[in-house]
């Protein structure tokens, strides 16, 4: 071999060891990139009120007062919709704790209870569901699955139901807003006001309707 062969093979040599010294470095620069998962997600927060009360729910990180979300106004016995976000450790652990804050309409103050965080069902990370229930405990529960799924980790399967004793309660407030309704239009048509045919003969069926709808309340009263 010639001293000209010689360098030659000694150049090609050098450039390999670099270009594999360049592939090795930046694999493992690749590799470290993507190894380190995250730590906390951020989440939806959903509500669920199961008491015949109106409620205010927001959760808040006990560890980051500025970790905090939620907020919707729930009517009695009623889901909310979805709020953005809230922080949640990726996995769980022993020991989360979230705090939720709770306002009762028409009570002014914030109440707060500190709640245990149960596992997520099958290891998956969801929203983060807050709860308020009839006997005044607070809930929180990281879930990918909503109330009706059978892996639900939450204290109640499944959406809130009225009690019998809420729904007669909405039941008589229809009633009496039907009632006054129909006192109202019934009087419109002796009140002296001057009123075309066609008008007149709207009235009565606006009036006919209303009867309707108080007749069908009441029957629902008898099965109740």
């Amino acid at each position: 071999m010639t001293g000209e062969s010689k360098i030659v093979n000694l150049k090609t040599t050098f450039h390999i060891a670099l270009l594999f010294a360049g592939m090795t470095a930046l694999l493992a620069g690749c590799a470290h990139t993507q190894s380190a998962p995250p730590k906390d997600l951020g989440v939806a927060v959903y509500s669920i009120n199961y008491t015949g009360k109106e409620v205010s729910l927001i959760v808040v990180d006990p560890n980051n007062k500025n970790n905090s979300g939620g907020g919707d106004a729930l009517n009695p016995y009623s889901s909310g919709g979805t709020i953005c976000c809230f922080a949640i450790p990726a996995k769980w652990h022993p020991g989360l704790q979230v705090i939720v804050k709770y306002n009762l309409y028409p009570d002014p103050i914030w109440r707060e209870q500190l709640v245990d965080v149960p596992p997520y069902p099958e290891g998956i990370a969801g929203g983060i569901w807050l709860a308020m229930h009839e006997d005044g405990r607070a809930e929180a529960v990281v879930s990918n699955f909503d109330p009706t799924r059978a892996e639900w980790p939450g204290r109640v399967k499944g959406g809130p139901v009225q009690s019998v004793e809420y729904a007669l309660k909405v039941r008589r407030k229809r009633l009496a807003n039907e009632n006054g309704m129909l006192e109202t239009m019934e009087k419109g048509l002796v009140d002296g006001t001057k009123r075309t045919p066609e008008q007149i003969e709207r009235l009565r069926s606006s009036i006919q309707y209303v009867k309707d709808r108080i007749r069908l309340l009441e029957e629902e009263g008898d099965h109740q």
